[in-house]
């Protein structure tokens, strides 16, 4: 059987068996030069008609080697034309050698996603080989990524897939030479300042001649073997992260901190890292020192935030992880103050809903109010009652207490974070604060044996969905 013949079937049994390709899919084919996209491109123009599959190639030229890059586009436009495979080039251009493999890939996986996306293809096909991923898999070990790292290169990533993983590159080369198919050699693989030809052409070598010669193959077969725990590990995970989630929308995850905290820690960095791929778009570049910044954010009190990779922040809120890409988030709205009118029985402000109930008798539970509900002396309300947010030089006499206190001291005292001080309603009237909202009335306003009519006042948050709001009402009780 010739070579073709027989990577083809190979070929058709991964893809079935992986589930990676479906009849009549549309399909854009990540090619450069090299030989193994090169092979991807000629495996699949061979395949097409048995699973009637419609493709697209696309080309990115990054410009960084001259003449050189600009020939390599020439050489896979002419092959893709006998092929008959349309084909796509696009130029980018990236400035300082900073950090130019990271950058390079991300720049042309946001050109296969745009490409796919407009011209509404359903996968984007990548060349990937065997020794491709145990490079990958000593490259994730060694900065420091987790289990989900050590399992490498899957071979369906969402949209990406990689179905000749289970070749080896002289595999694809000699089936290659053997139909008459030329590639171009890059070579700036053969460039050391690049961590994966250090790794290719110095460590690997030396670990094959001093340690296992089959050390490749070894890796490969260690990746998919984790790459069986990690989907394992994370299909459990998933679902403890249902029951944690009390919000997950575009932009925006929040995660209830106790529920997070009851998962087992290999889970706990699973949740974690579903909810900053739901920002960021993706699992990379999560790794374990974000886990210990993260644990450092829930042993703190009250509210706090980090900034993880890709613009991804994550605020700590009392009970309440958010990770978002907004930083408005972290900085709390002016808000307008409201003045109440008489006798009104609802308002909203500040995301809290407010309910003033007017008494004539105390119920029989006054003592064992909730810090979101309190009874004050309704004849001591001077003039209209407002609601606002704190402003410097705020100072009240806390219920108990004799003498005025400044608010900025309570809070210190009371250990309220600062950046929750300004998400606390204030209530006032037209001489003194009345209610810090969730924390103290001030004793001038406070009900005695001589007061006869009363005022009770109820808040809850209204930003959250209804499990958030119970475990608010929970929390407070």
């Amino acid at each position: 059987m010739s070579l073709i013949n027989e990577n083809l079937k190979r070929l058709k049994e991964n893809l079935a068996n992986e589930g990676i390709v479906s009849h009549s899919e549309k399909l854009v084919l990540g090619v450069s030069a090299g030989a193994d996209s090169t092979a991807l491109l000629y495996l699949f123009s061979k395949l097409r008609y048995d699973l009637n599959l419609s493709l697209l190639a696309v080309h990115i030229n990054h410009n960084l080697r001259g003449e050189q890059s600009d020939t390599d586009e020439k050489h896979i436009a002419v092959l893709a034309m006998k092929l008959n495979i349309p084909m796509i080039v696009r130029h980018i251009r990236l400035e300082g050698e900073s950090d130019i493999e990271n950058r390079a890939r991300v720049a042309r996986f946001e050109i296969f996603e745009e490409i796919r996306k407009s011209y509404k293809f359903d996968k984007i096909v990548l060349g990937h080989h065997k020794w491709d991923q145990a490079e990958t898999l000593l490259l994730n070990l060694f900065r420091g990524a987790g289990l989900g790292g050590l399992a490498g290169i899957r071979p369906i990533m969402g949209e990406i897939v990689h179905p000749i993983l289970i070749f080896e590159p002289q595999e694809l080369k000699d089936m290659l030479s053997e139909e008459g198919i030329s590639w171009r050699e890059d070579l700036s693989n053969q460039e050391l300042r690049f961590s994966r030809n250090r790794l290719r052409q110095e460590i690997l070598p030396q670990i094959e001649e001093h340690y296992n010669p089959l050390v490749r193959e070894k890796l490969y077969e260690s990746a998919a073997i984790l790459n069986l725990v990690d989907q394992y590990i994370m299909e459990r995970s998933l679902k403890r992260f249902k029951r944690a989630c009390v919000e997950s929308k575009k932009g925006r995850v929040m995660l209830n901190l106790p529920e997070l905290l009851k998962a087992p820690q290999i889970e706990q960095y699973y949740i974690l890292r579903e909810a900053y791929s739901r920002i960021s778009g993706t699992r990379q570049d999560f790794f374990q020192a974000h886990i210990r910044e993260l644990n450092s954010l829930f042993e703190s009190d009250g509210s706090k935030y980090i900034t993880l990779s890709n613009n991804v922040y994550a605020i700590r809120r009392y009970e309440e992880l958010i990770f978002t890409d907004d930083d408005s988030e972290l900085f709390t709205p002016e808000a307008e103050v409201m003045v109440l009118e008489p006798n009104r029985a609802l308002a909203v402000h500040m995301e809290y809903r407010f309910q003033f109930k007017y008494l004539k008798v105390l119920p029989d539970d006054f003592r064992e109010l909730p810090p979101m509900q309190v009874i004050i002396d309704a004849d001591k309300i001077a003039g209209k009652l407002s609601i606002r947010q704190r402003k410097a030089g705020d100072r009240f006499i806390p219920f108990g207490m004799s003498g005025m206190k400044k608010l900025k001291d309570f809070f210190i005292d009371e250990k309220v974070p600062k950046y929750d001080r300004d998400l606390i309603p204030v209530f006032e009237d037209e001489e003194k604060i009345v209610w810090v909202c969730g924390h103290r009335i001030d004793q001038r306003v406070s009900h005695d044996e001589n007061s006869v009519r009363y005022l009770m006042i109820s808040a809850e948050p209204i930003t959250m969905n209804n499990r958030a709001l119970s475990l608010k009402k929970k929390r407070n009780e």
